[in-house]
């Protein structure tokens, strides 16, 4: 309803505007822009001008033109209402109600600007077909919150009205009734005597005209005081709850959902509710998981249906932002005919107790009011009386994995686990449904994986491919988009990833804890997870780190690996944080120094005293240690020495154990960019690697870099051990005699300069020339001569090779046993130092050895063993 007004001086044109308009014609900007321009109160003027805004915007829309034409009319609307309550009004005759009013009209137009700029972006190529519908329905809704400012302006109207009444009948109602009646009735009598009306309305309805008898005006004097009594209280009542029941989300049972990977879960929820009366039951888990999804799965099942009918009852608890709300919504979810009780709460207990059915209440995101900042006393009152009663079922969907009112509800046991990811398969089914298309592609389980087969993840990236985008292109954008990729402007939970786990971040136990979040980060840097024993280490001046943990596990943002022994986290959360969370430099330092002392320069050495025990260590670290040396090798302001130092020991260790490189590339990239001093040996070890897969082509250059980069720094020592591995690379191509002159060369270097050590390496190489070249007498003669000069400098690891291709040389010339026993003997030594590599091939050369003595079963025996060796080696 429109609620007359006197027009204030100049605002003729204003007025015949808002006529046009409500009678369904356009006002030009034009018109309105002038109409703004001669308003002086800042604040009106931003309303004034968001409105503006806003009109702009949807002109420029070129799709779903029919919402576009309401949402212009419903906006111009408003702004005609807005300024036509206030013209001609100084900012301090408006009161602070109006000016409140004025203040929440402009975000509401900032929130349907917001939208409409997100739509705006979707009117371009293909996004206007893609999005067609859904722009529709935004911009529907976008006249509907306008709709509703509208009526809510026009309530603070009345209001403001009803107070300037109230204020000119003040003197009346302090004095008895009969005198205030008499006074009202000789007042009233005389305003319709001498003015002919009276400002007595309900907002802003047209002035009543005429002259009244007295009994009449004083009746409807008292009537519109009363009514504007009435319209504060419902304000204030609206207030308090966020909302005017009229804007109460709906609460009709949504339809059964299709859902993959989850039959087991349901099926144990179904038995519980069908075993007990009055069950209790919690979904929990991360957000994004599907809770909702499986909750009204359960509640669709047939048993549920056969048990509760139409006593099913969906609480949509995510608008539930007030007590009074909450207490509201549940009301309406059992289809409560509205009440002047005081006591809502009280009505829900009477009406579920008196009745004789059973009931089940479906609290969904029950998170949203149990998070209220001062409220969860409250909250839990409210679920405890409903608790109470045991005719009466509920299913709570919440995110975390801890159940609310523990003390005071009595949740049916065994509880349901909280929900993890989907398996590959579930994943793969779920994203199939969405987008068929995608069906024999092979990297679809591999996109699915990076995503930890996370439901909304999945749903939301089908969204995309179904919408075009290749499987292999979603791979690409993921690696360098992450949950931007699958985060939609002015999105809600239910289709942004982004808005999802922020919810989570935003919940009041994580923001309550000043270490949660600094945590987070920190375990966010590490991709397999940290191990328990060494997160005090990682994060030392977290103090509360404990305190920390308990809530970030509490809160579902971490799980415990199923050993329980490493604290792990969800890749698209894993993802967001590091994205939105950075780690501050403090703690960045602090977990790269705990990483560095894993891998100590010198310990990486399988024949260091100290390697197993590092190495073993090693082996539970490598996808964190490859994590935090690749940050720290892309990262300007690190100390690039310390980084390539430990990147150097990182990579000789997996020189015994794994062949990756990434690492090692990325060192010798920023090593030759600092010009740093451990440049060669970073290229020494790379092509050491390459050397070992027999890589011999791309190992060559690098050794040859080395060795110059060597002789740059004047280390000769260490440039004639570049020598001596291209000799042994040219021995692997089959080059004998070049591979002989280099050996020779480097040996002699090493000689010169005393390094013994390098000497007999060399001599050990020219060794095996003479045994690829089929003379073993003569391998066998270079092998006992470098074996002495090792044992001589008190080299175990180097005197063990020796033993080990001695025992093979012995084995190709007949002399078994002999060969058997040093083959062995080598075996226990390398498999005390832990290195594998070694064990392997002196067990492939023993069951050599005994198949050339025709012992078939034994030598058997030594060839499965060296292949479920190199089979473990494969699969670490």
């Amino acid at each position: 309803m429109a609620f007359s007004r006197p027009e204030a001086s100049g605002s003729t044109s204003l007025a015949s505007a808002g006529i046009a308009i409500l009678g369904g014609a356009q006002v030009s900007l034009t018109l309105l822009e002038k109409a703004v321009d001669g308003t002086n109160i800042p604040f009106v003027k931003g309303v004034a001008g968001a409105a503006l805004e806003v009109i702009k915007i949807v002109k420029a829309i070129q799709t779903n033109r029919e919402e576009c034409t309401n949402l212009v009319e419903r906006c111009t609307s408003l702004l005609v209402v807005i300024l036509g309550s206030l013209t001609g009004k100084t900012e301090d005759a408006i009161p602070d109600h109006l000016r409140r009013g004025v203040e929440r009209l402009t975000v509401n137009f900032q929130e349907v600007r917001a939208e409409l700029r997100i739509i705006d972006t979707r009117t371009k190529k293909w996004r206007a077909v893609l999005y067609h519908l859904d722009n529709g329905d935004r911009l529907k809704g976008c006249s509907e919150k306008l709709q509703w400012a509208m009526e809510e302006f026009q309530v603070t109207v009345k209001v403001d009205s009803c107070l300037k009444d109230l204020e000119r009948h003040e003197e009346l109602r302090r004095g008895q009734e009969k005198i205030q009646e008499s006074q009202i009735t000789l007042q009233m009598g005389q305003v319709a005597i001498q003015e002919g009306q009276v400002t007595l309305q309900e907002s802003q309805q047209e002035l009543l005209k005429g002259q009244a008898n007295i009994e009449e005006s004083v009746m409807k004097g008292q009537k519109e005081v009363r009514d504007g009594l009435s319209v504060i209280q419902e304000a204030m009542k609206d207030q308090s709850t966020g909302h005017a029941s009229s804007s109460l989300p709906s609460t009709v049972l949504p339809p059964d959902p299709q859902i993959f990977g989850r039959q087991e879960y349901i099926e144990k929820a179904v038995k519980l509710l069908g075993s007990t009366t009055g069950a209790k039951i919690a979904i929990l888990g991360p957000g994004g998981m599907g809770k909702t999804s499986v909750a009204l799965k359960v509640i669709h099942d047939a048993l549920v249906v056969e048990l509760f009918g139409d006593n099913r009852c969906w609480i949509p608890c995510e608008q539930a932002t007030s007590v009074p709300l909450f207490i509201e919504l549940v009301a309406k979810s059992l289809n409560l005919p509205s009440s002047s009780s005081n006591d809502r709460l009280a009505d829900i207990i009477a009406f579920l107790k008196s009745s004789k059915l059973l009931y089940i209440l479906l609290f969904d995101n029950f998170e949203t009011p149990w998070d209220i900042e001062g409220q969860q006393s409250n909250v839990a009152d409210v679920l405890t009386a409903i608790a109470s009663i045991p005719t009466v079922s509920f299913i709570i969907t919440m995110r975390g994995n801890q159940h609310p009112s523990s003390h005071t509800v009595n949740w049916t046991e065994p509880r349901l686990r909280s929900l993890t990811q989907l398996d590959l398969d579930a994943a793969e089914e779920a994203f199939l449904r969405i987008s068929p298309d995608a069906r024999g592609d092979p990297e679809l389980r591999t996109l699915l994986q990076k995503l930890d087969c996370m439901p909304l993840a999945i749903t939301l990236m089908a969204k995309l491919s179904e919408a075009g985008e290749t499987v292999s292109d979603l791979l690409e954008q993921w690696k360098s988009e992450r949950t931007r990729l699958l985060d939609q402007p002015g999105g809600d939970r239910r289709n942004s990833i982004e808005v999802s786990i922020k919810l989570s971040l935003d919940s009041r136990s994580v923001k309550g804890n000043p270490d949660a979040i600094r945590l987070l980060s920190v375990l966010a840097m590490l991709p397999a997870g940290a191990s328990l024993v060494r997160l005090p280490d990682m994060c030392p001046s977290i103090a509360g780190w404990r305190a920390a943990l308990r809530v970030l596990r509490g809160a579902a943002l971490l799980y415990d690996s199923a050993d329980k022994s490493r604290i792990q986290m969800l890749s698209p959360i894993q993802s967001y944080v590091l994205l939105h969370h950075p780690l501050g430099q403090e703690s960045l330092e602090e977990l790269r120094a705990s990483y560095y002392k894993l891998a100590p320069s010198g310990k990486t050495m399988t024949q260091h005293p100290e390697y197993k025990e590092v190495a073993k260590e090693l082996a539970k670290e490598e996808t964190n240690m490859e994590a935090i040396l690749m940050n720290a090798l892309h990262d300007r302001d690190e100390d690039r020495e310390a980084a390539l130092t430990a990147s150097l020991s990182y990579t000789i260790y997996l020189h015994h154990n794994q062949t990756r490189t990434e690492v090692i590339t990325e060192a010798i990239r920023v090593g030759r960019a600092v010009n740093s001093s451990t440049l060669p040996h970073c290229l020494l070890w790379h092509a050491a690697i390459l050397d070992r897969e027999r890589r011999f082509d791309e190992a060559e250059p690098l050794f040859e870099e080395a060795r110059d980069e060597f002789m740059k720094l004047g280390d000769q020592k260490f440039a004639a051990s570049c020598s001596g591995f291209l000799g042994a690379l040219f021995r692997g191509r089959g080059q004998y005699d070049k591979a002989l002159g280099a050996l020779q060369e480097a040996r002699d270097t090493s000689l010169q300069l005393g390094d013994f050590e390098g000497a007999a390496w060399n001599l050990l190489d020219i060794g095996q020339i003479f045994y690829k070249k089929g003379e073993y007498k003569a391998a066998c003669s270079t092998y006992e001569q470098a074996r002495s000069e090792f044992v001589n400098f008190g080299d175990h690891f180097g005197s063990l090779y020796c033993l080990s291709v001695i025992g093979a040389a012995l084995g190709r010339q007949g002399d078994h046993d002999a060969a058997q026993s040093a083959l062995e003997e080598a075996i226990l030594g390398f498999t005390e130092y832990g290195d594998l590599y070694n064990v392997a091939y002196i067990l492939r050369d023993l069951g050599d050895t005994l198949k050339r003595a025709k012992n078939y079963s034994l030598s058997l025996i030594k060839f499965e063993e060296a292949l479920a060796i190199f089979t473990q080696i494969a699969t670490e």
